[in-house]
């Protein structure tokens, strides 16, 4: 039976419905998959205290803003859809402070060369994670395609993985070189300091060099 002429918009729609409908069923058993994953919050009444033996000099504070994108897109047997149907791109830029420091226990040398103390220290290390300026952070998504994840599972992810990229970025060569003046004169004017303390003749300046294939 044919249907009435009249009503050709309302069969398409309902013949649409149907498709849809029969499409997801028939999907529904198929390996579909999500590049994303759950987000395990840390319980803030769990506080582990850390006892350092001597303790940490800190010798500088860097701070950068920094900028952190994460994308997220699905998956079809393993293979990125995100050309096809979709993606979303999360950006945070947020100001970073990386706090570099010395242990005081480790082996701090000092030698006389001519007019001057030469102070042999291990290299700075930096404190991690590093700080967070969370006031002014700026977060950004941008949606690609018609079927991109959503804003706030992309979110979550951005602000997961940020930490540990943070962590690396504090051990490049670029950052220990950039705060390393800083470091040095902080070391040098707190041996100066305990020289003068320890000694009651006048002291000879002194000359930091860090050690900085040591690792501590």
């Amino acid at each position: 039976m044919r249907p009435p002429a009249r009503f050709p918009v309302l069969w398409a729609i309902v013949a649409l419905a149907v498709g849809v409908a029969g499409a997801l069923l028939y999907t529904r058993g198929l390996p579909w998959g999500s590049t994303q994953e759950q987000v395990r919050m840390l319980d803030p009444a769990q506080v582990v205290v850390l006892r350092t033996p001597g303790g940490f000099l800190e010798v500088s504070t860097l701070v950068k803003t920094e900028e952190f994108r994460w994308r997220s897109s699905y998956t079809w047997l393993g293979q990125d859809c995100g050309a096809l149907v979709g993606e979303r791109i999360g950006q945070i830029r947020v100001p970073v402070h990386y706090t570099y420091r010395l242990p005081l226990a480790d082996t701090w040398t000092l030698t006389l060369d001519g007019d001057v103390y030469v102070l042999s220290v291990p290299a700075p290390k930096p404190l991690l994670p590093p700080g967070i300026d969370t006031q002014k952070a700026q977060i950004t998504s941008e949606r690609g395609g018609l079927l991109a994840p959503g804003a706030a599972a992309n979110q979550e992810n951005l602000l997961k993985n940020l930490g540990p990229e943070l962590a690396q970025r504090a051990q490049r060569t670029e950052y220990l070189q950039q705060q390393m003046p800083a470091a040095e004169k902080t070391v040098r004017e707190f041996a100066e300091k305990w020289m003068k303390e320890q000694r009651t003749e006048p002291t000879r300046p002194v000359r930091v060099e860090f050690r900085m294939g040591d690792s501590g």
